[in-house]
Formats: C-alpha cells, sequence, structure tokens
C-alpha cells in the first residue's frame, strides 16, 4: 500500500441556479407628471434598444439506463423504485455500497484532479456545488508499478485505500450528491495546454458541454478552432471536449431520476442535464470608478515622484523633470 500524503482527519461536507434576465424597453417613460398626462410633451423619443440577453435552459444531454423495469412498475414514482436500489442517500451505482459518493470525492481531492467548494445555507445543507478541473491522471501516470496497487487516502474513510480503477469510478460517481443539485463547472489554467487522456472521454459523453448549450460568442468561433486544431475530423463530443477546456467555457451540470423506453422495455433511469452559463458583464459604471480611481492613484503616485524630485534636484536632471511635469498635468 502506499501513503502519498500523512492521514489527517476526515471533513464533514454534506445546488441550484436560476436565470435572471433583463427586459429590453424600446420607449423611454415619463419623466414628469406633466409628461405622463399629456403625451404630446413626451413625443416620440426612442432610447437606444437594450441587447437581448441570451439565457439557457437545462436540456437532457444523455439518459443511463439502471433497471428494466415489470410492467406492474410502469406507473410507480420513481422516489419508490429507487427505494431497494440505493442505500443511504447514496446514489452512486456500485456492488460495494461502502464506496460512497464522497469515498470517490474524496479519492479526486486527494490525487489533486479536482477542487470541490460546497455552498451551504442557513442550516448548514449544501445548496448548490461547483469543481474546478485541475488534472486527468493517465494510467501510464498511476503512482504505482501496477495499477491494483492500493493507495491511502490521506482522510480516514472506511474503505481507507483505492486503486486505479477506483480513481476512474471516481469520476463518473462524485456528482451523484441527490437529484436535482447542480454543479458548475470550472478549469484550471494548467489544464489547458494538458494532454486529455482517451479514456477521459468516456467521461465526457456522460455530462459534456453540449453545442446547444454554447454561449453565442463561442459558438462563432467553434467552427475556426476546429479548423486551427485540424480536428474536424473527431467525433462531435471529443471536439466539443477540446473547445470547453482550452477556452474554460463555465456550464452547469444537473441530473434527476426518470422513466424511459428502450427498445419497448421502460428503465427506471438517472438523466443528465446541462445548461449554459454566460459570464457577467461588470456593470459599466463599476468599470468607471475603477478606471478612475486608478487614475487617481496614479496622479498622486506622480505627484509624490514630482515633489521629490523638485527636492532633490540634483539626483534629476532638466529632461526628467520636465517629462514629470508633463505626466502629471496629462493625468
Amino acid at each position: 500500500m502506499i501513503n502519498l500524503r500523512p492521514i489527517k482527519p476526515f471533513e464533514q461536507g454534506t445546488s441550484s441556479s436560476s436565470v435572471q434576465t433583463k427586459e429590453s424597453y424600446t420607449m423611454k417613460p415619463p419623466e414628469s407628471f406633466a409628461q405622463a398626462v399629456n403625451p404630446e410633451l413626451t413625443k416620440t423619443t426612442h432610447s437606444k434598444p437594450t441587447p437581448k440577453e441570451e439565457s439557457f435552459k437545462f436540456i437532457v444531454s444523455q439518459v443511463l439506463p439502471i433497471m428494466a423495469l415489470n410492467k406492474e412498475y410502469g406507473n410507480v414514482d420513481t422516489g419508490v423504485l429507487i427505494r431497494p436500489y440505493y442505500t443511504y442517500s447514496n446514489y452512486v451505482d456500485t456492488d460495494n455500497p461502502l464506496k460512497t459518493r464522497r469515498f470517490y470525492e474524496a479519492i479526486l481531492t486527494d490525487t489533486d484532479s479536482i477542487e470541490i467548494k460546497h455552498s451551504r445555507d442557513a442550516n448548514n445543507y449544501i445548496s448548490y456545488s461547483r469543481f474546478t478541473i485541475k488534472k486527468i491522471l493517465d494510467p501510464f501516470e498511476w503512482f504505482a508499478d501496477h495499477l491494483h496497487t492500493l493507495i491511502a487516502l490521506t482522510m480516514t474513510h472506511k474503505p481507507q485505500t483505492y486503486n486505479w480503477y477506483d480513481y476512474k469510478a471516481a469520476w463518473m460517481n462524485f456528482l451523484y450528491l441527490r437529484p436535482r443539485h447542480t454543479w458548475f463547472v470550472k478549469y484550471s489554467p494548467s489544464i489547458i495546454k494538458a494532454l486529455i487522456p482517451r479514456w477521459f472521454y468516456e467521461w465526457w459523453n456522460l455530462f459534456e458541454g453540449i453545442e446547444k448549450i454554447l454561449p453565442q460568442q463561442f459558438l462563432n468561433r467553434f467552427e475556426d478552432f476546429q479548423t486551427k486544431e485540424e480536428i474536424t475530423n473527431l467525433p462531435t463530443h471529443i471536439k466539443l471536449c477540446k473547445y470547453y477546456i482550452q477556452k474554460r467555457i463555465s456550464y452547469i451540470i444537473s441530473w434527476n431520476f426518470s422513466k424511459n423506453d428502450f427498445k419497448h422495455i421502460q428503465y427506471l433511469c438517472k438523466q443528465i442535464q446541462v445548461k449554459g452559463w454566460i459570464p457577467k458583464q461588470p456593470d459599466a459604471k463599476v468599470q468607471e470608478k475603477t478606471r478612475s480611481s486608478a487614475k487617481n492613484l496614479s496622479k498622486a503616485a506622480l505627484k509624490k515622484k514630482l515633489k521629490e524630485a523638485l527636492d532633490n534636484m540634483e539626483k534629476y536632471d532638466e529632461h526628467q523633470i520636465m517629462k514629470m511635469i508633463e505626466d502629471v498635468s496629462s493625468t
């Protein structure tokens, strides 16, 4: 058994999102009571139209069959159907009930593959989560000569060890915290140019960011990216994986239980959903205030330097002093 780090106590760790859009108004509202009661005073002055904001809804990207259902269970609620299948709110698909979602999360954080932050409400309940992909281990980069060699977790857990196959299973299972929980996906700068192991496309195929949720600014450049990277002939999910990671395009993942038909047989399933996300643009007033503050700081620094120069004339020549005077007057 290999011990990567000293054992440390296990910390207890137990998402929701909304889309907000702004309405665009083309007519200016009355600026006074007189204009309100007398439309003639308002005239037909149009304000500059506000660009329509992009908004996204969850899209089902993958449906994973869990077990086939006999006809008599066709109308049974999924909440009832999952009871004999999952224990103690552990929604991972495993034949070892000790290998819980928390076990798999611990593996990924221990190996520094992802960084996870759970956001809690006032009752210490996890309301949503986010994870940052930092690195993806290849089998040939494993910590031991053999993929079955056990590695010790640095936090107390039962089981206390894992191997390569547990590491791969961790990627496939750590997101199943609870139905409808939401995860915000981010990427570390260190992974942009890293080689993506081919096995990871299996994970991407399950929880991928799809083309339908790309913000317009990235969708417009996707074709050029394929040409530049010479990947036009690759499968779509691989091209998208490379694009999302290299451009660090964030999105949101959620999941739920569902019942779906496959070849005329109904199954209890896990339904993976994804939603696009657009970074909030800084407020124009805030940007202007920031620029103004920086400008004032710059001006103050120049004034201080000019005062020092005038107090120590022998250290500066005439050209340097005139240049500082010019800089101060132009800021």
